[in-house]
């Protein structure tokens, strides 16, 4: 049964066998081994990716230290951010799991992740990516790792206003036009990210770019994204949890139209976008509160945002056609093609998404958004804003 292997899998290769992060990278197996088990890979292809895989990753050895007590709550205040004792953070929620919320994980994600949500963004939106992969795999334990390396890498969002979302008139690529122009925000990034204290805070380079525009611009960014016109269903009074998952939906929607419009075609920061805002979709559901539930939307809109001025604002100008009905053929040879030889992680967990978000549709309005997506997944090598690859992958 593919449910038993899978969970074989996904137990034996969890941070308590390799760090969560090697260098400035971040270890992707877990997200791996669930994309290709979206997609349909066999049992040896997925093992064959994560024994090539784990070639790079770094021993939990190396960094657990003998002070992996579980910290009670009033302690993890003091870790919130600090990039500390990862793995004591891990116990704390996995103990949490188990003897506050009695196994059950949709309580522990409706317990914990609103008080994260602000500083999800922590290195490339992975804690969440992490635990949005986890979830929809049933795999309690990746929803704890994910958990921890929030709390660990935590950048939060500062803002002064504490309206609603709603009242925008521009999509979001008009607002992201004018995010392009403003040198001000841009400053704010380039003084931030050489100060004595983003290069203490964040030795990984991209959170010292967003960490800046989140914490000295994140009003800024809370004004962008006020701008931005939300689906006609969104009237906050009457909202419940069907709409909070329309509107997850549309933002992943959102997050591909960024991604296939942009210049740089296959941008490693902008695809992080899409499988954040996919994670986001899959965990909403276990908050019950409408209210927490669009908090971490306009954060995670927010967020979306600071990702772009972080990777110099690429013109959002590429056509693409918008006609296409796929059949399933042609999603057959697309998957068929992903899966013929070796391929990036990152790759296979976009055209994941894509799938997986052309099957839950409820019309094919937007199948030609999936399909072209993945047909830039396929097509081009991931870009980067400097010639070769940044911190923070």
């Amino acid at each position: 049964m593919a449910e038993q292997w899978l969970r074989r899998i996904l137990k034996e290769f969890t941070t308590a066998k390799f760090y969560p992060e090697y260098g400035f990278r971040i270890n992707h197996v877990t997200h791996g081994i669930v994309a290709l088990h979206h997609l349909g890979a066999t049992e040896e292809h997925v093992q064959g990716f994560v024994d090539a895989y784990i070639q790079r990753l770094e021993p939990m050895e190396k960094y657990a230290t003998k002070e992996t007590q579980i910290v009670n709550r009033e302690d993890t205040k003091a870790l919130l951010g600090s990039r500390c004792s990862y793995y004591q953070l891990l116990s704390f929620y996995e103990d949490a799991l188990q003897n506050t919320y009695h196994g059950d994980v949709d309580a522990l994600i409706r317990g914990e992740f609103p008080c994260l949500a602000d500083g999800m963004i922590a290195t490339a939106l992975h804690g969440l990516i992490q635990m949005g992969y986890g979830y929809s795999a049933g795999f309690d334990r990746g929803v704890c790792e994910g958990l921890a390396y929030i709390h660990f890498a935590y950048l939060p969002l500062t803002v002064s206003s504490s309206l609603p979302l709603g009242g925008g008139s521009m999509d979001i690529l008009s607002v992201l036009g004018e995010v392009r122009g403003d040198q001000n925000l841009k400053q704010i990034m380039e003084d931030g990210m050489i100060s004595e204290k983003w290069v203490e805070k964040a030795p990984i380079l991209f959170s010292r770019r967003v960490g800046p525009l989140l914490s000295d611009g994140g009003d800024i960014l809370d004004r962008y994204v006020r701008k931005i016109q939300l689906p006609k269903f969104f009237d906050p009074p009457s909202l419940d949890s069907v709409h909070i998952e329309q509107l997850a939906k549309w933002v992943v929607d959102c997050t591909l139209q960024v991604y296939i419009r942009a210049e740089r075609r296959n941008d490693f920061f902008l695809l992080h976008g899409v499988t954040g805002a996919w994670s986001l979709l899959k965990l909403l559901p276990a908050i019950e509160d409408v209210n927490q539930s669009l908090r971490a939307i306009h954060v995670f809109l927010c967020d979306l945002v600071a990702v772009y001025m972080s990777v110099d604002c690429p013109a959002l100008n590429l056509e693409v056609p918008q006609n296409e009905t796929p059949s399933a053929d042609e999603w057959k040879q697309i998957i068929d093609e992903t899966l013929e030889g070796d391929r990036d992680v990152h790759i296979y967990k976009l055209i994941q998404v894509c799938y997986d978000m052309y099957n839950e549709a409820e019309t094919k309005e937007n199948a030609w958004l999936y399909v072209h997506s993945a047909r830039v997944a396929l097509k081009y090598d991931l870009a980067f804003r400097t010639k070769k690859p940044v911190a923070g992958e």
